[in-house]
């Protein structure tokens, strides 16, 4: 069998403590996708420095645990990510 590489609802989080490391080190944290109510893995908005940047691109409302410096885009993974590209490029 093979199984695709994501985390189903009620396992563990492989590899969480490098993820949360990885994040704390992010000059800009984008996420894709999701509501931001399944943790682990929602929890790891929580380790971005003070001052950086947080983008969600979901085409559903995002009500979990968010924070005035969240930016949701409501638009799937592609119109999101193009959106998102075009107003980092108008900042320079």
């Amino acid at each position: 069998r093979l199984r695709p590489f994501i985390v189903f609802f009620g396992e563990s989080v492989p590899l969480i403590d490098l993820a949360a490391r990885t994040v704390r080190q992010a000059d800009v944290l984008i996420i894709i996708g999701t509501s931001l109510n399944v943790y682990p893995a929602a929890g790891l908005v929580r380790y971005v420095r003070s001052g950086t940047p947080i983008y969600i691109i979901d085409p559903e409302p995002v009500t979990a645990d968010t924070n005035s410096r969240i930016v949701h885009i409501a638009k799937g993974a592609s119109a999101g990510m193009q959106a998102l590209t075009k107003s980092l490029h108008s900042l320079n």
